[in-house]
């Protein structure tokens, strides 16, 4: 079960990856965070359990993005140790240009299941990711 999880996963992100390289976002990870600070702002430790990523290999990612201005940083107006990242307005941008590109893979699926099929995979999905 794991490994037809981690197939259909690899094989959506790659397709993602290629696509949006293009837009100049380097990986599906950075198309995640776009998405999740277009929701909220957040901490960077927020940002690295949210993608399940480790605190080094976010910082390293979130330093590119700040480099490309697509997010940018600035301590939090209580806890002035921390951090709160947000997107920018070229952050905005990017990800409102990569929306259809990454609503692509989830087409794909939604073509080969019945709508019937699509909410049992739904509520099968999340029963899974709750029971984890």
């Amino acid at each position: 079960m794991g490994h037809l999880f981690h197939f259909i996963n690899l094989n959506m992100r790659k397709k993602l990856d290629k696509d949006i390289r293009e837009l100049g976002l380097t990986s599906s990870h950075q198309f995640g965070v776009l998405l999740l600070l277009s929701k909220s702002n957040l901490s960077q430790k927020e940002i690295s359990d949210s993608t399940l990523a480790d605190e080094p290999s976010t910082t390293r990612m979130l330093e590119r993005m700040i480099k490309k201005e697509l997010i940018s940083k600035k301590k939090s107006d209580k806890d002035k140790r921390k951090q709160i990242v947000f997107i920018t307005n070229k952050g905005k941008e990017l990800l409102k240009k990569a929306m259809p590109l990454a609503n692509e893979g989830n087409k794909k699926i939604e073509n080969i299941l019945s709508s019937d099929e699509l909410e049992n995979l739904f509520t099968i999905l999340n029963k899974i990711k709750d029971g984890i």
